[in-house]
């Protein structure tokens, strides 16, 4: 009986050493966090990007360069500081896949599996040609991607208006959201408020991501597991939709026609004939 009570304190006093070293003095210390995703982005000429991003940070300091590995491929890290090690490349991966991952660290092993989205497109609005007038409703559809568990949708569009007064001014509408649908709809209210009478001209796109795993809201855990936590998440992006609003570029109103210089100035800064965010922002992403 004396010696089972020796193995058991043995064993708390193994224990407690073995916390007390992990903890480094720190109750509050807890294993390596890991943010990862594999990501597939289509751009509006067809070109296809693919990243694959994995970051582990560890705040008490990493004691050894973590392993990432991505089913049987070792990623190799190109960035690290004494508490942070980021992995990532281009490489091509397949899309409707289960990709497992091992993060082996100094304090053990974290992993963690998705399903990579399949390829989908966005089929509304219809094409480069659509006006949004004021008295339509907005609709954003796209056809299903297999595997994903959830879409992020963001709408915007920015035109030029008239108010009552025959004032100029501009606005900007945009919607961020996280929907399961494969569809959104948006009532001409929520794009033209009251206050404007006459919408001279604009331009919109519409984005949409398919997700799987937890899309980081208030409230999520990650799904990151063993030693360590954090979030592994797959996203598919197609090619954009963008759209005039107002009038298509070839009915445009020329800023001649305005009644006062300040609204002539205004509209002169504005960059007409392509989509805002169609070259350059869209080229930075």
């Amino acid at each position: 009986m004396r010696s089972y009570w020796l193995a058991a304190l043995l064993l708390v006093l193994a224990i407690g050493c073995d916390r007390q070293e992990r903890q480094g003095q720190d109750p509050n210390y807890r294993e390596p966090m890991i943010n990862a995703y594999l990501y597939r982005m289509e751009y509006y000429d067809g070109f296809v990007e693919y990243d694959r991003e994995f970051d582990v940070f560890d705040n008490m300091g990493l004691r050894m360069v973590p392993v990432v590995v991505l089913n049987n491929d070792t990623i190799v890290p190109y960035h690290y500081t004494w508490t942070n090690y980021r992995y990532n490349d281009g490489s091509y991966f397949r899309v409707n896949e289960l990709y497992e991952l091992n993060v082996t660290h100094y304090w053990g092993k974290a992993f963690s599996k998705v399903v990579m989205p399949g390829n989908f497109c966005i089929t509304s609005p219809p094409g480069d040609s659509y006006v949004l007038d004021m008295e339509s409703t907005l609709v954003v559809t796209w056809r299903a991607s297999a595997g994903s568990q959830w879409y992020w949708i963001d709408l915007y569009c920015d035109y030029d208006f008239l108010d009552s007064n025959h004032n100029w001014d501009d606005y900007e509408f945009n919607l961020d959201t996280i929907v399961k649908d494969t569809y959104v709809i948006v009532p001409p209210e929520r794009v033209f408020p009251r206050y404007v009478m006459d919408v001279l001209e604009g331009d919109g796109s519409a984005l949409v991501w398919a997700g799987y795993g937890p899309p980081v809201e208030p409230g999520d855990c990650g799904n990151v597991r063993g030693a360590g936590f954090g979030f592994f998440n797959g996203f598919n992006e197609p090619r954009e939709k963008y759209f005039w609003v107002g009038a298509p570029i070839a009915d445009r109103r020329s800023p001649g026609t305005l009644e006062s210089r300040d609204k002539l100035t205004g509209l002169l800064r504005k960059r007409v004939g392509v989509p805002r965010r169609f070259t350059a922002e869209k080229s930075e992403r």
